[in-house]
């Protein structure tokens, strides 16, 4: 059976988890190390095991600095070449580009005042990053596109869109305290086609989009509104609206969209729907 002592042992040896870029390998050898440190009493072993933990989080943050600086010089999508194959993802659990995307970003979620959300608003939860890239890649997302996200958060969302398409992104999020956090890590990245703004969904403006996100940040009669807001710009023009978990299925019912996703129902990944050509 592994134990502490043994991948202390290998890990002091092995060089390849050193590297910059191996965030994956850095991540879980630190999770192995968590886990077995729980049963662990040896204190020079302990040690040991916490110094490689101090030095994985310290090439990590060296990691982040590089990404950083590439999406400041405007190389953000080569930066990210390597995270960009995805798959067909499923499910909203977190992974390893989620730690990358968080420590690029470097976010702090606020305390805010109220931190039960209103009636018919969900708990903030940021998008798994896969997701972001999938829906990208199945929404065809280009940079002559406008991206608005319904229920930003922190900007997760508008930020990757944009330095993997170079799309304008727009965020709406009614949490000030979030907003400000968004548009600091905006500022600090150089972005200068990213805007998240403090309001109401049921309110924005979305005549400038032409794709909408929602993670289902609301439910019932907000989201209802939402919808029938997206419908009537939806008679101005085409739009793409990319979903993520039980909203999928409101949309599906919309009379005015399609989608070629064999479960345009299903809450366990993105689904992309079109209005119709010929919306009257």
């Amino acid at each position: 059976m592994e134990s502490l002592s043994s991948t202390v042992a290998f890990l002091e040896q092995e060089v390849g988890w050193q590297h910059p870029s191996a965030f994956l390998w850095r991540a879980e050898a630190a999770d192995r190390l968590d886990l077995l440190l729980l049963g662990a009493s040896d204190p020079e072993v302990r040690a040991r095991a916490l110094v490689l933990l101090d030095a994985m989080e310290a090439i990590d943050g060296e990691g982040f600095a590089v990404l950083r600086d590439a999406i400041r010089r405007g190389e953000g999508r080569a930066a990210f070449a390597s995270w960009l194959d995805v798959g067909s993802p499923t499910g909203q659990h977190y992974d390893v580009l989620d730690h990358v995307l968080a420590g690029v970003l470097a976010i702090d979620e606020p305390d805010v005042e109220q931190p039960a959300p209103p009636p018919e608003m969900v708990f903030y939860q940021p998008t798994p990053a896969r997701h972001i890239i999938d829906g990208i890649h199945r929404a065809g997302i280009a940079g002559s596109d406008v991206v608005m996200d319904l229920g930003a958060g922190l900007g997760h969302v508008p930020i990757l869109v944009h330095v993997l398409t170079g799309a304008r992104t727009l965020g709406v999020e009614r949490e000030p305290a979030y907003v400000a956090r968004a548009m600091e890590a905006v500022s600090g990245l150089g972005l200068h086609g990213v805007h998240v703004a403090v309001g109401d969904a049921r309110d924005a403006d979305l005549s400038e989009a032409d794709v909408f996100y929602l993670f289902t940040p609301f439910i019932g009669t907000v989201l209802r509104d939402v919808v029938a807001k997206i419908e009537r710009e939806a008679r101005q023009r085409h739009v793409r609206v990319v979903t993520l978990g039980p909203c999928s299925r409101t949309f599906a019912r919309m009379p005015w969209l399609h989608s070629d996703d064999p479960d345009p129902s299903t809450p366990e990944r993105i689904v992309v729907f079109r209005s119709k050509p010929g919306v009257p």
